[in-house]
């Protein structure tokens, strides 16, 4: 066997494939752009309040993936459920149940604390909800990822993932323009030419759970008011084809 006529073989063959992932990566470009540039055009004719979209700047994410920690505290065995995974214990009664004071327990008291952040969307009166960051981004509406507090009776459930890092299997993709993802939203009836978007957050959503490792891809969250209907969707940041999550 002549090794470098095969050395030669499989460089060509590697050169070629990379050839065809930046022609495949530089169409959907530029499909998006063509998208983006029709998209004003299709919403001008509705009455879509799309005003909190304004600021938003192109960014770049991948997949990420992490593992579910085994999470210790000295009250987990007067707990009322604890799995290896999540564990609920109870609050002292001193804790003010309110943002602040939550806020202030989570950063001196929890486990990693200061890793999560305060959801709005999620929290309620009677139940708070704090959301564990990777960087700058939420993990988005999972027990595994997050703090919950509940005021009656008062007790705190903990999910944390560690070692989270870039999935192998993955490679940084330009996110796409909310704007855009709107106007699908509406052109397939998803939503009405009245909606009101609210708010869109950029986070990571888990869609996979095996052998003690979560993957997670980014996800726009949406919340959207709809006539008298308050929604929450979860659109897939990266790809136009991947199913529309919605909170029940």
């Amino acid at each position: 066997m002549d090794w470098k006529l095969t050395k030669s073989i499989f460089l060509a063959a590697f050169i070629v494939i990379n050839l065809v992932l930046i022609y495949m990566i530089y169409n959907e470009s530029n499909e998006e752009v063509s998208r983006l540039s029709k998209q004003s055009d299709v919403l001008s004719k509705t009455n879509i309040d799309t005003s909190v979209l304004e600021d938003y700047e192109s960014r770049e994410m991948q997949m990420i993936v992490g593992e579910p920690a085994d999470i210790k505290t000295e009250d987990a065995n007067s707990a009322d459920d604890s799995t290896n995974n999540q564990t609920t214990v109870p609050i002292d009664e001193d804790v003010a149940f309110t943002r602040g004071g939550l806020e202030e327990f989570k950063n001196n008291s929890v486990y990693k604390g200061e890793a999560y952040h305060y959801d709005e969307v999620m929290s309620e009166s009677d139940a708070v909800v704090f959301n564990q960051m990777y960087e700058d981004y939420p993990i988005f509406s999972n027990e595994l990822a997050r703090l919950y507090f509940s005021e009656e009776p008062m007790t705190m459930s903990q999910g944390y993932i560690e070692s989270i890092k870039p999935s192998d299997y993955s490679v940084k993709q330009t996110v796409r323009n909310p704007n855009v993802i709107i106007e699908e939203l509406y052109m397939n009836e998803d939503i009405t030419g009245n909606a009101v978007i609210e708010s869109a957050k950029l986070g990571y959503y888990i869609i996979l759970e095996e052998n003690n490792q979560v993957m997670m891809r980014p996800k726009w969250q949406f919340e959207i008011t709809d006539g008298d209907i308050e929604r929450i969707l979860y659109v897939d940041a990266l790809s136009q084809t991947e199913d529309i999550i919605e909170r029940e």
